[in-house]
């Protein structure tokens, strides 16, 4: 009786050992998001990178709105030199949501960036920790993929030293789509939302690495469609996925749409990419350097390099699905390369990515994956008991990479290209005139015919009877600029310094103006009266409609995600 007593106890103290597990993931992901920004938070500012000055200007125009109760902006007023720039819908913008609430709840950009940072660092890991666990079922490997995922060089040089804050977001659901993809394909089928969910906040984060994305996993898919069994079924499943993104991506898709059938805009900041793909054996060594700075040169990182040399030499040992991820992995890698003819991109939709390196985001995730395999047999079996080899592996691992990872950012931090007036502390004012013009890129999202009269409207120059006048007086308001000049007053034939796009509305008074489009793509208005002009964006019925179809979409995902995991806890 007393050894049956014994046994029963034992069963318990296991299962809950295997519930505590899930609670100890979470917090060491949580610990370890804390760390991977505690080093740069500690510098009390924000290190000066490609994008910096204009995703600052992005979450202090949300956060603006948000201050006045306007809680999806299309035209940004508060920023951008004020000049009425519709880039709410040009470039995704509901992930930027959490470093906006951190920015207002601590009164800090700063600390609201590095919490935003540590949150998406959190989620990036989680969903990767998810992924490999639902393809492996081992909790180790799944962990120390995370871990790797999570301090890749280049998540790392994505997040503090190019503040390419869309592309970092990105990475956080790339793991989630091409599980989704590896599901519907190969696995199991009914984890299709996955897909669906996650390329449609990738493209709520960033409109390039969903091109990327679509244009891999459109390769993939052609390429293993031959081995996929029950092909009908899973291509339903993937029907299903494409109406869920585009469901989910409604709030981006529609109003973007609108503004592209409406006029001609030029390519975003056009670049040649044979000129931007470095040679392979550049890229090679800044990966073995794990050089975290600013060199324009930007790849996998060392550790990743390892996994890839690694798993090559114990490539009959990998698991099936690590041996070609290890593959496609090690292909992109070199396709990021000059040795890719990207010359023949140049002339297809692919020529928008501007730097084959962002290829590197897909190789991290893939070689992250083979690389929870590899860590998990570092050490003899033989010599340990299973949990504890376990608890030792994922230990090993984490150190091995926290050490490679710590030591790249002292490097950066240190890095006397570092050290710059630009940098952004709270309070500061990007400030400078056109030749600065990298703080703003208002060149790019402005209709083709404005941006050619470009100074028009950085310098706020009306046409008011032919003549140029610099307008002084300009309110911002929510969606809406105040022009209150008195030369603008009883006037038969006003041009103002704003670009006419779609669902903008000109004002005096309660009173709206008939307006249309000038010769320089600007808003013209005729027979104006003595009180102040107005242009607002009113939401279409589309936008509207939109909005209403994609917060119902994750509303209900989300219901449904709680309720299955309820249900399986109610079963336990």
């Amino acid at each position: 009786m007393i050894v049956i007593y014994m046994c029963k106890g034992v069963n318990r103290m296991q299962k809950i050992l295997k519930k505590c597990d899930s609670i100890v993931i979470v917090v060491l992901l949580l610990l370890l998001s804390v760390i991977f920004v505690f080093p740069l938070y500690a510098q009390h500012q924000l290190y000066f990178g490609d994008d910096l000055v204009y995703h600052i200007n992005r979450i202090r125009e949300l956060a603006d709105n948000i201050s006045h109760r306007n809680y999806f902006p299309q035209l940004y007023t508060y920023n951008y030199r004020e000049t009425g720039f519709l880039l709410g819908s040009f470039y995704p913008q509901i992930t930027l949501y959490p470093f906006v609430i951190a920015s207002l709840i601590l009164h800090s950009t700063v600390n609201g960036i590095y919490v935003g940072f540590a949150f998406y660092s959190f989620l990036s890991m989680f969903f990767m920790y998810l992924v490999v666990n639902k393809i492996c079922h081992q909790k180790d490997v799944a962990l120390i993929s995370a871990i790797i995922y999570g301090f890749c060089t280049y998540r790392t040089v994505d997040a503090f030293v190019r503040f390419a804050l869309g592309e970092y977001l990105a990475m956080v659901f790339i793991p989630l789509a091409l599980y989704g993809l590896y599901a519907i394909m190969f696995g199991n089928k009914k984890d299709w939302p996955y897909l669906g969910i996650g390329l449609s906040f990738i493209l709520l984060s960033h409109v390039l690495s969903t091109l990327l994305c679509v244009v891999i996993m459109a390769i993939l898919f052609f390429v293993g469609f031959y081995w996929m069994s029950d092909k009908k079924g899973r291509l339903i499943r993937c029907c299903y996925a494409v109406i869920l993104f585009m469901a989910s991506s409604a709030i981006y898709l529609v109003p973007f749409l609108q503004q592209q059938l409406y006029q001609e805009y030029d390519q975003p900041a056009p670049l040649d990419l044979v000129a931007t793909a470095f040679p392979l054996d550049k890229i090679f060594l800044n990966s073995l350097s794990n050089t975290f700075e600013r060199t324009g040169i930007y790849s996998i990182g060392l550790i990743l390099l390892l996994v890839m040399f690694f798993g090559f030499i114990y490539f009959s040992k990998l698991s099936k699905v690590s041996k070609i991820s290890l593959v496609i992995g090690s292909v992109i890698f070199v396709v990021s390369s000059s040795v890719f003819p990207w010359g023949i991109m140049m002339r297809t939709p692919i020529k928008v990515i501007q730097f084959p390196f962002r290829l590197s985001a897909f190789s991290s995730v893939l070689l992250s994956f083979v690389g929870g395999e590899l860590f998990s047999r570092v050490l003899p079996k033989k010599k340990f008991d299973p949990r504890f080899y376990k608890i030792a592996t994922v230990g090993v691992a984490t150190v091995i990479m926290l050490g490679t990872w710590y030591s790249g950012v002292k490097q950066f931090i240190s890095s006397p290209a570092s050290t710059t007036d630009d940098n952004f502390i709270d309070g500061k004012v990007y400030a400078g005139d056109k030749e600065r013009v990298y703080y703003w890129n208002l060149d790019q999202y402005n209709p083709k015919k404005a941006v050619e009269h470009l100074d028009d409207i950085f310098y706020h120059q009306a046409t008011v009877a032919g003549k140029k006048v610099n307008l002084q007086k300009i309110k911002s308001i929510p969606d809406g600029l105040i022009y209150e000049d008195k030369t603008l007053k009883n006037q038969k034939v006003v041009i103002l310094p704003i670009a006419n796009y779609k669902n903008l509305h000109v004002y005096q008074g309660k009173k709206e103006l008939l307006s249309s489009e000038s010769k320089t793509g600007m808003i013209e208005v005729k027979n104006t009266n003595s009180a102040p002009i107005t242009v607002r964006y009113r939401k279409s019925m589309a936008d509207k409609l939109s909005i209403f179809v994609s917060l119902t979409t994750w509303i209900v995902l989300l219901l449904v995600v709680i309720i299955k995991n309820l249900s399986k806890v109610l079963r336990k």
